[in-house]
């Protein structure tokens, strides 16, 4: 039970078998750290992927803080009652600008067929100053006049990769098992 005022949290039970690892952690000896401002006009995928292929990197942990977006395309995760899977992102919901960003975490790794990928989550604020946020569809959001800046954390060689994931029967990021990496993959 969840003290009054509070909401309770939602326990959802994925459909596959349940991984014996019940997470990964990925660290580098050799890890380089950039920053670096996003280009206004230009979509969230093109400024990170564009910066991070200039650098030779393919995976990053990222952070995003400041500027706008002249758009920002959404979504939220939300329970998927009568589906295989458990939870999955509704509809996208596309915002006009100019948007503030108050935060956002990024992953830059590779998806299923090896090229770019990149998933963020922000918190951002509209004209009125309201609070919203999500997943950010990275293709279709647009950098506004002000630029968000970078701080990137580069992990050597393709260390982070989507693949299936056969307990949410989901492609989910996760460290590469076989990437020319060095670091070491941590498992709990």
């Amino acid at each position: 039970m969840s003290p009054p005022g509070e909401v309770p949290v939602r326990l959802l039970r994925h459909p596959g078998p349940m991984a014996a690892r019940r997470w990964d952690s990925l660290s580098c000896e050799k890890a380089r750290a950039f920053r670096f401002s996003l280009i206004p006009g230009r979509s969230l995928y093109e400024g990170i992927v564009n910066a991070m292929t200039a650098a030779k990197v393919s995976a990053a942990a990222l952070t995003l803080t400041g500027g706008t977006f002249a758009r920002v395309d959404y979504c939220l995760a939300a329970p998927r009652p009568g589906r295989p899977q458990v939870a999955g992102y509704t509809d996208p919901e596309r915002m006009g600008g100019p948007i503030g960003l108050i935060g956002a975490s990024a992953t830059l790794g590779l998806d299923v067929n090896g090229a770019p990928m990149v998933h963020c989550h922000a918190l951002l604020s509209d004209a009125e100053g309201q609070l919203f946020g999500g997943h950010i569809i990275p293709d279709t959001s647009m950098v506004g006049a002000v630029p968000p800046v970078v701080f990137a954390r580069a992990f050597e060689g393709e260390a982070i990769r989507q693949r299936y994931d056969p307990e949410t029967i989901m492609s989910l990021f996760h460290p590469a098992d076989d990437g020319p990496h060095a670091g070491d993959i941590h498992a709990g």
